[in-house]
């Protein structure tokens, strides 16, 4: 789930602020590759029409929270890493009560060599030593579906004209943006199909936001924003439903007519994991993708069992109370 995020916040690490400076102004654009024209800045317009994508947890006149890319995407690792580390465990486990149970168990007889060295001690080792490989090499990414925040969400307030991030200490923590310092990078040109499961990229360099305790940020910050698109049209207008919210205020964006439920119900996750716009459904031709989904009814069901179990085995994320008191008295001082 939040693969996109752990490996930018990963790739950082590799290197200094500094030399990715550095390296960035000495990278030079191949022939015949074209220059990214993205806005100038959040106030530059790049759609006549707004919409919210679908995107929204939260709207009123203060502040509006927005979901990431990958929500639904979910419950594989959590079935595989956590699916095997069970396995390693329940197998160390019974490696050893077999071990214990045939040492006291007289009507046997007195063991042999080969059960001291095989049964004792290799079996039960083995087990140990794979728990551990697990646990240093593997366990990690567990914590990229479960036991860690159940979603991360981009608060953009137009009172304090920040942007807030919340998200796990796994991938950067906390972090409070200055809205005008935001570049965006979206290109302003691209085709409809170029689009397609598009995503809005939010970007600040090195001291444009602070973290919770007021330090400046010391390295670049990025956000991945809303629900991947079908075209560019809806890219770029749910860039500009952002915008005009943050630049022109709630009437320039109305709400959405249904926000994001933030409750694990199961259907939920079953919908996430079957995968299928019900719209296709309006065209004959696309119909053989129904009877395809039927036919890997099991496998969806595996996999919904395993997105559902990884929402209850997270915690919903909330921000920290000076957050959601920001820009809170302005806004009640305007109305």
């Amino acid at each position: 789930m939040y693969l996109f995020e752990w490996g930018f916040h990963w790739g950082k690490s590799l290197s200094s602020y500094e030399e990715r400076l550095e390296e960035a102004k000495n990278q030079q654009r191949q022939p015949g590759q074209p220059e990214l024209n993205a806005p100038e800045s959040v106030q530059e317009s790049v759609s006549k029409s707004v919409y919210d994508n679908e995107s929204l947890y939260a709207y009123n006149d203060t502040y509006i929270d927005v979901r990431t890319p990958n929500d639904e995407k979910r419950g594989l690792i959590t079935l595989a890493a956590g699916g095997t580390g069970s396995m390693l465990m329940w197998g160390a486990l019974a490696a050893f009560w077999l071990a214990i149970s045939r040492l006291y168990d007289s009507s046997s007889g007195s063991p042999g060599l080969e059960f001291y060295i095989f049964g004792l001690i290799l079996t039960p080792a083995t087990g140990v030593l794979a728990l551990y490989f697990y646990f240093k090499y593997a366990f990690r990414f567990l914590f990229l579906e479960a036991f860690t925040a159940r979603r991360l969400i981009i608060r953009f307030n137009r009172i304090t004209r920040k942007v807030y991030l919340l998200r796990p200490n796994l991938i950067g923590g906390t972090r409070i943006m200055d809205w005008d310092k935001t570049q965006i990078i979206v290109e302003k040109n691209m085709t409809e199909l170029e689009g397609t499961g598009g995503f809005v990229w939010l970007s600040w360099d090195k001291g444009d936001g602070t973290d919770l305790e007021g330090n400046p940020t010391d390295d670049i910050e990025v956000a991945f924003v809303g629900k991947p698109t079908r075209n560019a049209s809806e890219l770029l207008a749910f860039w500009e439903y952002i915008r005009r919210y943050m630049e022109d205020g709630p009437a320039a964006a109305p709400a959405p007519e249904k926000l994001i439920p933030k409750f694990p119900w199961p259907w939920l996750s079953l919908k996430a994991a079957w995968g299928l716009d019900t719209r296709f459904l309006r065209n004959s031709a696309l119909w053989v993708f129904v009877l395809l989904n039927i036919l890997m009814l099991p496998l969806i069901l595996i996999h919904a069992f395993g997105h559902w179990l990884s929402l209850l085995l997270c915690y919903e994320p909330r921000f920290p109370r000076v957050i959601e008191e920001a820009g809170r008295a302005s806004a009640q001082a305007e109305t």
